[in-house]
């Protein structure tokens, strides 16, 4: 009996002393999923020199802050962390008609989200602007979004090496030259806007050919300004 009553004080204590100590050890090994996830410095620091070029940036990122309460980026107006890492995963930049950016696009100052999978810089006015060449050097990107924002120029055929795109839309703009057959190697591409442009030449057959493609936009009357075609838009 008393071998029992032995065991079983024994028994209790460990559970006490479990109970205590597991906190320390989730914390000690990296079980802890409380803790907050906040954004990575240098991330932050891209977004803060990516906001300096932008004109209207007032209004749209207003929680674009670099002060002691504004430090977490992953809590800034379109943006979005990964909740275990703090990679910025998505920016997204979406203009109104009340509320748009412009001026320059530096895209060199977003080297540093190596991470991001979704770039939204539609319905801006960046008139006098040529899609980003280096926009190529975000390879992650699976969603890109330029509909609608003035881009003026031809298409980067460095574009083609986005090869983790689902979507890209580059609709209603002030494009011209030819499609580029680069866009072809876009294999996982499942909807491409091109509509509302002036391209010449006919769409590469490599374009046509791609396997996943479900919707593919190339009408449009090309002789309606851009501008008033947005208007269009809800």
């Amino acid at each position: 009996m008393s071998n029992y009553i032995m065991s079983n004080y024994y028994l209790k204590l460990f559970y006490v002393l479990l109970l205590l100590f597991l906190p320390a050890a989730e914390s000690i090994l990296g079980f802890n999923n409380t803790a907050e996830i906040k954004c990575i410095e240098r991330e932050r620091q891209a977004l803060l020199n990516f906001k300096h070029g932008l004109v209207g940036a007032r209004d749209m990122l207003s929680t674009w802050r670099d002060d002691e309460k504004n430090r977490d980026c992953c809590k800034w107006k379109g943006i979005q962390c990964d909740h275990q890492t703090g990679h910025v995963t998505i920016l997204r930049l979406r203009g109104s008609d009340t509320q748009y950016l412009s001026g320059a696009v530096n895209i060199t100052s977003l080297f540093p989200l190596q991470n991001i999978q979704h770039l939204d810089l539609s319905n801006n006015y960046f008139i006098g602007s040529h899609i980003p060449e280096l926009m190529s050097s975000l390879t992650n990107l699976r969603y890109l979004n330029l509909f609608c924002s003035f881009f003026g120029g031809s298409i980067p055929t460095q574009l083609g090496s986005l090869t983790c795109l689902r979507y890209l839309d580059l609709s209603n703009n002030n494009l011209d030259g030819k499609i580029p057959s680069q866009l072809g190697n876009l294999s996982q591409l499942r909807h491409l806007g091109l509509s509302g442009n002036s391209f010449s030449g006919a769409l590469p057959f490599q374009v046509g050919n791609l396997p996943y493609l479900q919707t593919l936009t190339l009408g449009g009357d090309f002789d309606v300004k851009p501008k008033d075609a947005c208007r269009l838009v809800v």
